[in-house]
């Protein structure tokens, strides 16, 4: 269990749980936040060794009187919700998460939350959710505000990358908007939903962002000598990334596309993709 994070203030647990997630992560973070009253963030894990290994935290809390409120989740995907359901049914504690991943789960979410809904736990925590879409519509980043930590989710990623797909409500431009505010929280560290904690929120937001221009940049100087088909342009875009990986590169080209198409810079019609400059 990994509760000796040095990065991690009193008051905050985190557990390195095995769920079904994009490689080469192989986990979720669960986080137990709080002091007498507590929340859990993020209880993913679909494997029975895994889930009591958070029902053992959970119980050694309980035995210091310490008591689980209610559960965070930050978006729908299934690596993010596997145990929430039955934890929740077992602890008697709502599930909270965001209007559109209720839309998007299978079981029933208690309580919605919108951007600046608050939980006060006492002694000083107070959870704040952030909605950061993006990545996922519903997505919602939890900053409590006494240990000045922020639960990011699929933000960022201290393993691996995040994956914005269109097909799945992935929106490029919402996610950068979101990485600059979750920049400006004034976060003293991020927990991720995969990997390590990150102890320098703005620069890693910062280096998310200046990765996705890049990556756009691309596409524009791919287009500067005139239209390309869609394969052709995934090629020179992703000319550096490996080609087991290009149909998860085809999604996220897509969104970049998408977010330049909305600002006029390119056209796509018919599998062909043209900057604004080239002739038809």
């Amino acid at each position: 269990m990994d509760t000796d994070d040095p990065q991690l203030p009193q008051g905050a647990l985190r557990l390195h749980l095995r769920t079904p997630t994009l490689p080469p992560a192989t986990a979720t973070n669960t986080l137990i936040l709080g002091g007498s009253r507590l929340v859990v963030i993020e209880p993913a894990t679909p494997h029975a060794g895994d889930r009591a290994r958070l029902d053992d935290a959970l119980a050694a809390l309980a035995a210091e009187g310490r008591s689980v409120e209610a559960i965070l989740l930050t978006h729908h995907h299934a690596d993010h919700i596997g145990y929430a359901e039955p934890l929740a049914q077992r602890l008697g504690v709502p599930i909270i998460a965001h209007a559109d991943t209720m839309d998007r789960v299978a079981f029933a979410v208690d309580e919605t939350w919108e951007d600046g809904q608050r939980l006060d736990l006492g002694e000083g925590f107070v959870v704040e959710a952030v909605h950061t879409p993006g990545h996922a519509p519903g997505h919602l980043v939890y900053y409590e505000h006494k240990t000045r930590l922020a639960y990011a989710g699929d933000m960022v990623a201290g393993q691996g990358t995040i994956l914005i797909d269109p097909e799945d409500g992935g929106d490029m431009s919402q996610y950068l908007d979101s990485l600059r505010r979750l920049g400006a929280l004034g976060a003293h560290a991020l927990v991720p939903s995969h990997g390590d904690v990150l102890d320098d929120p703005l620069g890693v937001t910062e280096h998310y962002i200046a990765h996705r221009l890049a990556r756009e940049a691309k596409v524009v100087d791919a287009l500067a000598d005139g239209p390309l088909p869609m394969d052709d342009l995934l090629a020179r875009v992703y000319a550096d990334t490996p080609t087991m990986l290009w149909p998860l590169a085809r999604r996220v080209l897509r969104a970049h596309l998408n977010k330049l198409e909305a600002e006029a810079s390119v056209v796509c019609k018919d599998g062909v993709v043209r900057n604004t400059l080239s002739p038809v």
